[in-house]
């Protein structure tokens, strides 16, 4: 059997996707691998296919026990035999599992490293007189201190090699910056490994940070949103996870706490809760990760501030791993740096202190970003990204600007007459001439004292925020934050330089990549069928097959067996349990309301089409640029199609210039051959980061829709 018929055979696809075909190859040929894959990316399949053509055993090292029930059941309802052997298990199920091995009756064998390398532990020697033909280490960042994860367990997974020295190993991880990788590579003491890094770009996620004011109500807002959708919160505390998780009940959700502080019970059961939908909100902390795969889970909350881009990538990846629209919210207070700051440091480790520190600067830049969220992300990982994504909250907005080159300059001067050596609250209590008594009496004689009075508290902290992130002051000091000029600040401070400050800003009403059109009934009806026989095999729903397949479904209508294997998701395993009875809803749905199958408008099915790096529109109208696209097309002009669609023309610029970007509209459709090379000239001598800047140096003649389809037309890949 080829990785291609297996592929069909067991999971239910005809293509793969990233870099899953090579990947499998190399590990087919017995060869040690890296692979760094975005989280929802398929990097379970990457071991998982070869362990279905190996004549053997594969072990999978995984950190969670949670995650390895949910990976044994997955594969077990695809007729693949999978087993895990933990702490949780009886000695009698312990033994059962141990004949089974030895018969061969497993083929995938998941592990905690513990279980390996712990002390008073047999399980290596017995291992070896099985046949062990891969080893997959999922989450291998877990071995490096350089990692948000480190796991002390992990390290002794560098005898992997010495013990089984013909075997091949993968190391799999969703998060790993350059010195993480490399620390990965020397602590696996892998041979010749050959390394994969796939782009990072989870395009169905939309990223929005908000200012955290009332936090309760925003979470209310949003949530009150999605009544029937799946999410998970992150909170900083254990504490705060269990009372926002009581005041979330309160309200009338479906909510559960989550937390390494509980019992195993507690966890197991709200868990299992959140798996099968019973429950529908997770609330956890950040510092425990919950190792789940659940793939309907639509949108991702962070109350407080992750500690790093690492982490908070991985949290945020655990929406939409169906491929369907998710959200990403991460509600900002400039405050919850200065409380993980002690978090950072390691004592008696000044290095990794720092690097640590550097970590949360990182974030905290992001949450400060007036640039694409997006971009940022990718390029943090090391991947080019184009400066406009268009689906994040930033892309999403239209700024006003103001000069502020003069409260720049008094920002400024107040730091350099302190000296630099005071924190924002102290410069900015000192500019508004504070009678506060923690002001020293011989800075009330300095001559900036005060000059700031006419600025509220509120707006200089944002000035500030904004200065910082422009790079026009720094933030250093290991105890205590101090504000410092940088080499940029003289150009201010000379006047030879204009800073531009936000006035106000309107954020469009957000809009995600909607969902195919579908018979919402029938989406409805099939969801409490699957829930029927998930209930039977005692696993999640999710399990027996996605929201996503469901939607195919609701979608295309299919009406028989043959039909249904053109739907994504479905193998031959998954077709003979389930196929008749999904079957049942679709076609007494088609009776009831006269409708025909449309299979045959549906392409030939792969696993979530996707290319590294952009994301190609669809053509059948799935979102809402398309939808933008389709009415251009159709000759309305973008004023027209604003009103149409009730979204600003900044919005449907936006949408036209991914378009020009992807290739599919002619840039010169947007902007004339003259404008252009005018365009690309003063973006190769300014730089494209903010438009305010080349709409200045431009002049009226040129419009935004016109820069931004001539940047978008630079950016293009074939």
């Amino acid at each position: 059997m080829t990785p291609q018929q297996a592929l069909q055979k067991y999971f239910g696809y005809s293509n793969f996707r990233h870099q899953q075909e090579t990947i499998i190859q190399h590990v087919l040929n017995k060869q040690d691998v890296m692979a760094l894959m975005p989280t929802g990316g398929g990097k379970s399949l990457c071991y998982q296919l070869p362990a279905i053509l190996l004549n053997g055993l594969t072990i999978v090292i995984s950190p969670l026990i949670a995650l390895m029930k949910d990976q044994v059941d997955s594969l077990n309802v695809n007729g693949i035999p999978a087993a895990f052997l933990n702490s949780a298990q009886t000695p009698e199920e312990q033994r059962q599992l141990v004949e089974k091995l030895k018969n061969s009756q497993v083929k995938l064998l998941y592990l905690a490293p513990e279980r390996l390398f712990g002390t008073e532990n047999k399980l290596v020697p017995f291992l070896k007189t099985l046949n062990v033909v891969q080893i997959a280490i999922d989450e291998a960042h877990c071995i490096s201190q350089w990692g948000h994860d480190f796991r002390p367990e992990y390290l002794m997974l560098a005898q992997l090699k010495n013990e089984f020295p013909n075997v091949p190993v993968i190391a799999l991880t969703a998060t790993a910056d350059k010195l993480t990788q490399k620390d990965i590579l020397e602590k696996l003491n892998l041979h010749k490994p050959a390394v994969f890094v796939s782009s990072f770009n989870r395009h169905n996620i939309t990223y929005r940070v908000v200012p955290k004011k009332n936090c309760f109500k925003q979470l209310i807002a949003f949530l009150n949103e999605r009544p029937d959708e799946s999410g998970i919160i992150y909170c900083l505390s254990r504490k705060s996870t269990e009372s926002l998780a009581e005041d979330l009940k309160n309200e009338g959700f479906a909510a559960e706490a989550y937390h390494a502080g509980m019992s195993n019970e507690a966890k197991a059961k709200n868990q299992e809760a959140f798996l099968r939908d019973d429950v529908k909100i997770i609330v956890a902390t950040i510092a425990f990760g919950m190792g789940i795969n659940k793939s309907n889970v639509r949108y991702v909350v962070h109350v407080d501030l992750p500690k790093n881009i690492e982490g908070y990538y991985q949290e945020t990846g655990r929406a939409g791993r169906d491929g369907l629209a998710s959200e990403a919210l991460l509600l900002y207070s400039p405050g919850d740096a200065g409380k993980l700051q002690h978090f950072a440091r390691i004592e008696g480790n000044e290095e990794q202190s720092r690097i640590m520190l550097n970590k949360l600067n990182d974030m905290v830049r992001y949450c400060q970003l007036q640039s694409c969220r997006r971009q940022y992300l990718m390029n943090y990982f090391d991947e080019a990204f184009p400066p406009n994504c268009g689906s994040c909250d930033v892309c999403l907005t239209e700024f006003k600007r103001f000069d502020g080159t003069l409260i720049a300059q008094k920002a400024l001067s107040a730091v350099s007459r302190l000296n630099e050596r005071f924190g924002v609250n102290y410069v900015i209590d000192f500019l508004r001439g504070s009678k506060n008594e923690k002001i020293r009496e011989e800075h009330k004689q300095l001559k900036t004292y005060g000059v700031g009075a006419d600025i509220s508290k509120t707006d200089w902290q944002r000035y500030m925020r904004e200065l910082i992130t422009m790079e026009y002051l720094q933030v250093t000091g290991e105890g205590y934050p101090v504000l410092k000029l940088t080499p940029q600040s003289a150009l201010i401070l000379k006047g030879i330089q204009k800073v531009e400050f936000i006035e106000t800003q309107t954020t469009e009403e957000h809009h995600t990549e909607t969902a195919p059109p579908h018979e919402a009934e029938l989406l409805s009806r099939l969801k409490n069928t699957r829930r029927n026989i998930a209930e039977l095999e005692n696993v999640p729903p999710y399990i027996i097959v996605s929201d996503a397949t469901l939607l195919e479904m609701a979608t295309y209508l299919p009406q028989s067996l043959d039909e249904l294997r053109l739907i994504s998701g479905f193998g031959d395993i998954k077709l003979a349990r389930y196929g008749r009875e999904l079957l049942h809803p679709v076609k007494d749905y088609c009776k009831e309301k006269g409708l025909e199958s449309k299979i045959a408008y549906k392409s030939p099915k792969s696993e979530r089409k996707q290319k590294s790096g952009r994301t190609k529109a669809p053509r059948n109208g799935n979102d809402t640029r398309t939808e933008t696209f389709n009415l251009y097309r159709s000759g309305k002009s973008i004023v027209e199609i604003a009103q149409v669609r009730d979204l600003s023309p900044t919005t449907i610029e936006s949408h036209l210039s991914y378009f020009v970007q992807t290739g599919d509209l002619d840039v010169k459709e947007m902007v004339s051959e003259t404008k252009l090379a005018v365009i690309i000239e003063a973006v190769e001598s300014y730089g494209a980061e903010r438009l305010a800047p080349l709409k200045e140096v431009l002049g009226d003649a040129y419009t935004y829709a016109e820069i931004k389809a001539a940047i978008s037309w630079m950016n293009k890949t074939e």
